[in-house]
């Protein structure tokens, strides 16, 4: 355990941004090059790699993934392995992801298979949403997709150990939306001569506000307006450009579908009123994580196994995880592992993963591998 914590320390003094993890998946190669897996696949959706541990005789593709990049936040507190990148740190845990999963390694060589192969596979860019798109298609090509995937993320302000379920989703769908709005620029003394955006955006903002309070969704939307913008800061000019960009927020896809295809009509029907031009762009994009009911079941019982307590979720959590695109395609579920009530919020700048959660998650990952094969 001594050399994942270290392990672990390391890959938080050095995060890296999605899309940049190239130093995160030379220190883990390092470390899995030591426990032999069969195959090793690099350079999967940039940075990703998946470790392959074959069992004696045929049997399912068990995938676990964890996620490889920080996020840009200033990293606030004293402890020696803090964050060295600055504006950049690991506030979200996946430094403890990837440790719980590396640890596995060690246990498979220790243990092997009787039938099958696990998937250890390291995903880039969760936190941009763009890395389980492009992972599903290469493990595709390279004839490694799993016939289940299982992932988690550690949950403060729950107990320190305990598997977080959902009743069914367990994490919510969000986009995120830019609209721009094109008029015409002119000469601030002469406005009328211009197609000023400024009391469309005005309008579309005050509508868009009241959307989600419609009562033809199935359950929880939210729109949340985070960025305007208006031409630029010229005092003698009347812009003629502005951008809005807002997060779309649900708990079912369908639901996600009819927010989105509002949230556009309004925008380009109050724009057309006021002569101004709209397009509209989606970014980040994640839809519910919808866990398969069977394996809720299965962790449920490793849990009783294990003497380990579990907590079912009244809702799905609001934030998003792009493990959903698995969902997908194959039986799986992402569920939380409580990492301590005294815990500092996720994407918080003083929040640390603890390295006590690294044996729980780590035993509860092995348990899931032992029950296919084992």
């Amino acid at each position: 355990m001594e050399e994942l914590i270290r392990l672990r320390h390391e890959l938080h003094r050095n995060p890296e941004l999605s899309g940049q993890e190239r130093a995160t998946g030379k220190r883990l190669r390092f470390y899995l090059n030591k426990y032999k897996p069969n195959e090793l696949h690099t350079g999967i959706a940039g940075e990703g790699m998946a470790a392959i541990f074959y069992g004696e005789e045929p049997g399912p593709t068990i995938l676990i993934r964890c996620d490889l990049d920080a996020l840009p936040i200033q990293e606030v507190n004293s402890k020696p392995h803090r964050s060295t990148v600055d504006g950049v740190a690991h506030a979200c845990g996946h430094d403890g992801h990837m440790v719980m999963v590396s640890g596995l390694a060690s246990l498979l060589q220790a243990n092997p298979l009787k039938r099958g192969r696990v998937v250890l596979f390291y995903q880039p860019e969760e936190e941009n949403g763009k890395g389980a798109v492009k992972s599903i298609e290469r493990l595709k090509e390279l004839n490694i997709f799993p016939d289940f995937a299982f992932a988690l993320h550690n949950m403060p302000k729950y107990p320190m150990g305990s598997i977080v379920l959902a009743k069914h989703t367990f994490a919510a769908a969000s986009k995120g939306m830019i609209i721009k709005f094109i008029g015409k620029n002119s000469h601030a003394a002469f406005p009328e001569k211009g197609i000023n955006p400024a009391l469309a955006i005005a309008e579309i903002t005050q509508k868009l506000s009241s959307l989600a309070h419609l009562e033809d969704f199935k359950d929880f939307v939210l729109l949340t307006i985070i960025h305007i913008r208006l031409g630029d800061v010229a005092f003698g000019t009347s812009p003629g450009f502005g951008e809005l960009m807002l997060t779309l927020r649900s708990f079912n896809n369908d639901d996600m579908d009819t927010l989105a295809s509002r949230t556009v009509e309004t925008a380009k029907s109050i724009g057309a009123s006021y002569g101004v031009i709209v397009e509209t762009s989606i970014t980040d994009d994640y839809p519910a994580a919808v866990n398969h009911p069977e394996l809720k079941i299965l962790l449920t019982e490793l849990a009783g196994k294990q003497n380990r307590a579990t907590v079912t979720l009244d809702e799905p959590n609001r934030w998003s995880d792009d493990f959903a695109h698995f969902a997908q395609e194959v039986p799986s579920i992402i569920f939380g592992l409580g990492v301590g009530e005294n815990v500092a919020d996720l994407h918080s700048p003083d929040y640390d993963f603890p390295d006590e959660a690294i044996e729980h998650g780590m035993q509860i990952f092995d348990d899931i591998i032992s029950n296919y094969l084992r």
